[in-house]
């Protein structure tokens, strides 16, 4: 056979048609990525001294198949250049695809990248490789997708010398396919069903097996760090957060409803003060307190950012309810006016115990009144003439 053969668009396509697709067969049935099962409504670990710390590579030993797709899913999103998606198998027919991750909005059209993820008790070995390539093969002339532009295997215990000798070895991975298929009461054989051997054959023949290749464990959990869910997952601490933007001159469109209600507060209980955004960072009745009310602001929307690519999503919103559901009452309650309100909210917010939550390492103080804040700019608290929503 000649390794370097190029098959033409007419001949791919006449295999393809030649391919019967089994009955009830509806192709790669893909799901984005989920909140990881294993940290589902898991309440806040702190990170324990690292001498009494399983490492990452052991808590990840004691994984589950699925457990380590989830975990091989969040990786990939660390990936630079960044894909467009990255998507999990979600049926039980995954056509050797566990997690695809998409270079375009073309996703199996174009180009694309499959990660096969193997947990086993021990390394894998070539009759591992062998059927998940093979199923790549079926898949491609079936027309599920197009050739994967890399593939690589994801295994917690790496792989033995015979497969890495052939995986570094694009021909020689491929004559040991081949010979696995050829050979008298072929297992893989067997997996073919209505296609023929030799259309297999054909296409093994021509295509780029350089694109098979194997991830490190170490390289996984190394890149897995820079993910959102790393802390949480494994009870590390959190990474450095950054400072926290400053206010600008003029406050920004997403400012307003918050600094409206503000304003209507200090107007309120200084009746002769025309107060406005404009001249309350002067006015020398309210100019501190605005500042400081701003700052604050600005800096929960930084822990906001630093959430977003720090910890699992939904983790800052939880934060945000917490501190609604400890301050309402406080809220509800009578007040002389609206800036005796927010005072009042602002203080219970500072003083409320909050124990689960995986942002509290990184909480400030100025955090919990920019909090308050973000509630009012959601119209979830008010300070003049005020109900919760």
């Amino acid at each position: 056979m000649n390794h370097g053969l190029v098959l033409s668009c007419e001949k791919l396509k006449a295999r393809k048609e030649a391919y019967v697709r089994p009955v009830n067969d509806d192709g790669v049935l893909l799901v984005p990525v989920p909140p990881p099962s294993a940290l589902d409504g898991a309440p806040f670990v702190p990170a324990v001294p690292s001498h009494l710390a399983l490492t990452p590579e052991k808590y990840i030993w004691l994984y589950n198949d699925v457990e380590w797709e989830e975990f091989v899913l969040e990786w990939a999103t660390s990936l630079t250049p960044k894909y467009e998606q990255v998507m999990r198998s979600g049926g039980a027919n995954d056509h050797g695809v566990d997690v695809a991750g998409f270079a375009s909005s073309a996703g199996f059209d174009g180009a694309w990248d499959c990660y096969q993820c193997k947990h086993y008790g021990a390394h894998l070995v070539p009759s591992d490789a062998y059927p998940e390539i093979l199923k790549i093969v079926l898949g491609v002339l079936a027309g599920h997708y197009t050739w994967p532009r890399q593939y690589r295997f994801a295994a917690p215990k790496g792989y033995g010398t015979n497969l890495a000798n052939l995986i570094h070895s694009p021909s020689k991975l491929k004559a040991g396919i081949v010979k696995e298929l050829t050979k008298a009461k072929s297992v893989l054989v067997k997996h073919l069903g209505s296609v023929s051997l030799q259309s297999v054959l054909e296409y093994i023949d021509a295509a780029d097996f350089s694109i098979f290749g194997m991830v490190e464990l170490h390289e996984l959990v190394e890149q897995h760090a820079g993910t959102r869910w790393h802390s949480a997952r494994f009870g590390v601490s959190l990474p450095l957060r950054p400072g926290s933007t400053q206010p600008t001159v003029e406050p920004g469109e997403h400012e307003q409803t918050y600094i409206e209600k503000l304003i209507a507060a200090y107007n309120e209980q200084h009746p002769d003060s025309l107060i406005t955004p404009a001249n309350a960072v002067s006015h020398d009745k309210v100019n501190q307190h605005y500042s400081r009310q701003r700052v604050s602001f600005y800096s929960a929307e930084s822990l906001r950012l630093f959430a977003r690519d720090s910890v699992p999503e939904g983790t800052f919103d939880k934060l945000q309810n917490e501190i609604f559901d400890g301050v309402v009452d406080t809220h509800d309650r009578e007040h002389k006016n609206g800036l005796e309100r927010l005072h009042r909210v602002a203080e219970a917010a500072r003083q409320l115990s909050i124990t689960a939550n995986s942002l509290l390492p990184v909480v400030e103080v100025r955090d919990r009144t920019g909090i308050c804040h973000q509630l009012a700019n959601d119209d979830r608290l008010s300070w003049c003439n005020a109900s919760a929503e």
